[in-house]
């Protein structure tokens, strides 16, 4: 996007040192060099918020000049009716309507207030009647299409990544979760959980009653683990927590949660029993999200064996 708006810009330059414009001369190569340099902080050293924050304000500020410029109706119509369009898509919602905003506020004084003394030289009569309408509908329409297409794209990533039975992330999610970089930090725990004895519930109890014990562990999870931690459903009875901890409070907060679970008191189930396993990158500095995963899983299975033995019974049952 940034070399489309460069090369455009550059077309602009061009012309405006054709006709001998000045002012747009100087806000074209303004926004050619803004462009390339922008382009170069996203592309080259990957800092790709700073340049869309360099981005808005350098367009903000040169689209500022043109309505009070009067220089050229043409350039005042194409750019300001523009910036709805493509400040969104270009910068993102937050940016994208504070532009907006500021654009819009920008034209109400200009052209409502009685600064518009200092404009109304510069522009038609036609053009001050009818300009400001056109640019506050076109802003009003591109900022509820674009909450509109965000809203529904956010409808349909939550149903993508989300489990139907429980309401938590799925396994999906949680693997290009782990996966992305933001995840990595020093601290990061992962803990996988999994549900002591839900063959033998469903073939007592019935299928529902299996049901409920899977449904209940994100309740136990947060309780332990707090309502801002990633909990994901991985499959069957099997659970994921990720959590930035030190190791010797993740494996409290673990234990607390296998606690609220035992004491469960559910419509068909009495006490809910948990495997988990634990594994921080401060324990293991050289694994990755994914290995402190697996780690994690092979710590639950060992928990879940130590279980059974405990119980004296067969893992097939479980």
């Amino acid at each position: 996007m940034s070399v489309i708006v460069c090369l455009s810009a550059g077309i602009m330059l061009i012309m405006n040192i054709i006709r001998h414009a000045t002012l747009m001369t100087i806000t074209s190569i303004i926004l050619v060099a803004g462009f390339a340099f922008t382009g170069i902080l996203a592309d080259v050293f990957r800092k790709d918020k700073a340049s869309s924050v360099i981005m808005a304000f350098i367009l903000t500020g040169v689209f500022t000049v043109f309505p009070i410029s009067g220089g050229n109706e043409g350039f005042a119509v194409l750019w300001l009716l523009l910036i709805p369009l493509f400040s969104i898509s270009l910068f993102g919602m937050k940016i994208g309507i504070g532009m907006n905003v500021y654009f819009t506020l920008l034209v109400i004084v200009l052209f409502y207030t009685p600064l518009n003394t200092y404009i109304s030289d510069l522009y038609t009569d036609n053009f001050m009647k009818r300009f400001p309408v056109l640019f506050i509908a076109d802003s009003a329409t591109a900022q509820f299409l674009a909450m509109s297409m965000e809203y529904y794209y956010k409808i349909t990533r939550l149903q993508v990544y989300t489990d139907d039975m429980t309401g938590v992330y799925n396994r999906k999610y949680f693997i290009e979760r782990i996966e992305s970089p933001e995840v990595l930090r020093d601290d990061l725990c992962i803990s996988v959980i999994d549900v002591n004895g839900l063959k033998e519930t469903n073939d007592t109890l019935g299928h529902v009653a299996g049901d409920e014990l899977i449904c209940v562990v994100p309740l136990f999870a947060r309780k332990a683990f707090g309502n801002s931690v990633l909990i994901a459903r991985l499959g069957g009875d099997e659970f994921a927590v990720v959590t930035y901890d030190s190791a010797e409070e993740a494996m409290k907060k673990a234990e607390a949660m296998k606690a609220f679970a035992a004491q469960h008191k559910g419509k068909l189930v009495q006490g809910v029993f948990l495997s988990v396993g634990t594994a921080c990158r401060s324990e293991y500095k050289d694994l990755s999200p994914e290995g402190l995963f697996q780690t994690a899983d092979k710590f639950m299975y060992e928990d879940k064996s130590a279980y059974y033995r405990q119980k004296g019974h067969d893992r097939r049952r479980r």
